[in-house]
């Protein structure tokens, strides 16, 4: 995990993006349609935090 955030945190954002996008849709394609939905929606809740905590520093 270090290894590969390593590789990509020296990239532009688009890039570091696309090379990710990469990776997450061949894993995304191997996993069931249930552990798909687990990812997507912990993900969506790890970023719906951010949007609450920012409106509190307002």
């Amino acid at each position: 995990m270090d290894e590969l955030f390593e590789m990509i945190s020296g990239m532009p954002p688009e890039n570091a993006l696309s090379e990710i996008t990469k990776i997450l849709s061949r894993l995304l394609e191997d996993m069931d349609s249930e552990a798909r939905e687990h990812f997507l929606m912990n993900l969506i809740t790890k970023f719906e935090g951010d949007k609450v905590s920012s409106l509190v520093n307002l």
